[in-house]
């Protein structure tokens, strides 16, 4: 009887997180969580939905709420697991200034994790798509701009454009992308940090990242409209700023979050016991749900 409750809590525990897998990349042993719905063919697409500094593909799973998602649409959901820098903390190699000195190559492993297991279940690989949090948020940008051969659209939220990509990104066909971000964010700064002064090195303001992508993906129509307001009861005011050109599928999306903090839109946070974790995170905000928000972008471009 135990052996049979603690089989079924396995197989339970499975379902809900995803089978944990390991693939061997440049001679080192990856982890990632995967998750398939139960009905599969060769246009299923693929979605890698990647955590933060100091994160976890667990913890990313858990509160993106991915794979309830992937379950009603029909999309395989992957989580790769960062390494340990030298702080010993978990994170993916997008050019921070104290990450000068490893030799990670997190691109060249989510363009083999991709290749595999679109080779595994005979996928159509240029049907994958991209999102994350903060540090998996500038790990999007970076796909955007090294593998638009593999990706066909980019969702970052909380991420930011390092300068040293901006000045490197190599589209070399239209990536559409949408990107969730807070004003009041304390960690990935709205006004960008050119001068690095917060020490991870120079990137750009989110402005200035959403019109750069948006002329890479040659777009000359803009609209910015209010969706949520709090004088209508809504935790902050959202505002959805839409470029486009007629004629061309590719567009370039931001929710712009006024006073919203450096968090994934959907959950709650409890951090009014932690002034310092309130400090950072705020509340968080279930005006959106960021990872339907997600979804409904990519949706697009199947």
């Amino acid at each position: 009887m135990i052996k049979l409750f603690l089989t079924l809590l396995l197989s339970f525990s499975t379902y809900l997180i995803g089978e944990q897998r390991t693939i061997v990349h440049e001679g080192m042993e990856r982890e990632y969580i995967l998750h398939v719905p139960k009905k599969l063919n060769q246009d299923t697409p693929i979605v890698f939905v990647i955590h933060g500094y100091t994160g976890s593909a667990e913890g990313m799973v858990a509160y993106s709420g991915m794979n309830s998602i992937a379950d009603r649409e029909g999309f395989i959901a992957v989580y790769p697991q960062g390494t340990i820098d030298s702080n010993g903390n978990t994170f993916f190699n997008v050019g921070y200034q104290f990450h000068d000195d490893s030799t990670i190559n997190d691109v060249s492993f989510i363009r083999e994790l991709l290749r595999s297991l679109s080779q595994e279940f005979k996928l159509n690989r240029k049907k994958a798509f991209a999102t994350g949090m903060s540090n998996g948020g500038d790990m999007s940008y970076l796909l955007a701009c090294t593998s638009s051969d593999l990706f066909k659209a980019v969702a970052p939220v909380a991420g930011v454009l390092m300068k040293g990509l901006k000045d490197s990104c190599n589209m070399t066909s239209p990536v559409p992308l949408f990107e969730i971000h807070g004003t009041a964010d304390k960690i990935s700064l709205y006004e960008g940090d050119l001068n690095n002064e917060e020490g991870w090195g120079a990137y750009y303001d989110l402005p200035s990242t959403i019109d750069f992508f948006a002329k890479k993906n040659l777009l000359v129509n803009k609209l910015v409209e209010q969706i949520t307001n709090k004088e209508l009861g809504a935790d902050y005011d959202i505002f959805f700023e839409r470029h486009w050109t007629d004629g061309l599928d590719q567009e370039v999306w931001m929710y712009r979050i006024e006073g919203g903090r450096h968090v994934w839109p959907g959950i709650k946070f409890n951090w009014w016991s932690n002034p310092l974790l309130w400090f950072y995170f705020g509340s968080g905000n279930d005006d959106i749900n960021a990872s339907e928000e997600v979804w409904a972008f990519f949706k697009k471009y199947l």
